[in-house]
C-alpha cells in the first residue's frame, strides 16, 4: 500500500502541499493531515461519506462540527477526574491486597463504595450536560 502522507509548508504566496512523489497542489486551506486507518475503517468512512453524498474529507469536516474532541475540561469535571484518580489508586491497593491473600471484607466493601461514588459523580456531571463523561 503506498504511503499517502502529505508534507506541508506555508508560503507567503499561498499554501503548498507536496506528496512523497513530488506532486504539488495549491489551495485555500492552510493545513493538511494524514489519517492512518485500517482497510475496514476506510471502507466504513467511504460508505458513510457516500451515503451522505459527500467526499470523505467533506464528511469528516462535517462530523467535526458536532463531534469535536474535548480539548479542555471545566473545573467541575476536573474535580470528578481527580476524585476518580484517587479512588482508582485506593481500589488498586485493595486489589493488590486481595491478590496477595490479605484482603478483608471491609476493604472489599470500601472498594465497592468508591466505585459507586465514582459512578454517581460522573452520572451527575452527565445530567448537567457534560455528555462526554461516562
Amino acid at each position: 500500500m503506498p504511503d499517502l502522507t502529505l508534507h506541508h509548508q506555508n508560503t507567503a504566496s499561498g499554501n503548498t502541499a507536496e506528496s512523497e512523489k513530488g506532486v504539488k497542489s495549491t489551495n485555500k486551506q492552510s493545513h493538511r493531515t494524514c489519517v492512518r486507518m485500517s482497510v475496514k475503517d476506510y471502507e466504513l468512512l467511504k460508505d458513510k461519506s457516500a451515503a451522505a453524498g459527500l467526499s470523505a474529507n467533506a464528511w469528516l469536516m462535517e462530523q467535526m462540527k458536532t463531534n469535536r474532541p474535548i480539548l479542555h475540561r471545566e473545573e467541575e469535571t476536573w474535580g470528578v477526574v481527580r476524585f476518580m484518580d484517587e479512588a482508582g489508586r485506593e481500589i488498586n491497593a485493595i486489589a493488590r491486597n486481595f491478590n496477595s491473600g490479605y484482603g478483608t471484607a471491609e476493604q472489599l466493601r470500601h472498594a465497592v463504595r468508591l466505585l459507586s461514588t465514582v459512578y454517581e459523580r460522573f452520572y451527575a456531571l452527565r445530567k448537567k450536560g457534560y455528555l462526554h463523561v461516562a
